[in-house]
């Protein structure tokens, strides 16, 4: 059983203005820069320290976010997995769905950030 949780949505703004958004939503939400975030542009590696957004869960996030697209649409892929202290994807003793919990909230922060405008 995997406890990894990869997913993509499209939204319709420019990708820079999807990068920024997906950027400080992971920051406002605790994610803080990984060690192994190698400052590849459209790409964000972020760890959750047992905590999102003030909600506790039982394991850390490694979180990877990746944006792309063009000038009138973005795309954004978030890949999460639980970790161990030393930062090692964790096979087993995993405790809830931690990697489903950090790709939902930062799904629903988001979109409702980058909700079409009510015409």
């Amino acid at each position: 059983m995997s406890y990894a949780v990869k997913d993509t949505k499209e939204f319709s703004h420019p990708v820079a203005d999807v990068a920024a958004a997906a950027g400080e939503t992971i920051t406002q939400l605790g994610g803080k820069r990984s060690k192994k975030d190698a400052g590849i542009a459209g790409e964000v590696h972020a760890d959750f320290n047992k905590e999102i957004g003030g909600r506790a869960f039982t394991n850390r996030v490694h979180l990877i976010a990746r944006v792309t697209g063009d000038a009138t649409r973005g795309s954004v892929v978030l890949e999460a997995y639980p970790v161990d202290p030393l930062g090692n994807q964790l096979q087993f003793g995993v405790v809830g769905e931690p990697a489903k919990l950090v790709t939902g909230a930062i799904w629903q922060r988001l979109e409702a950030r980058l909700a079409p405008a009510a015409k």
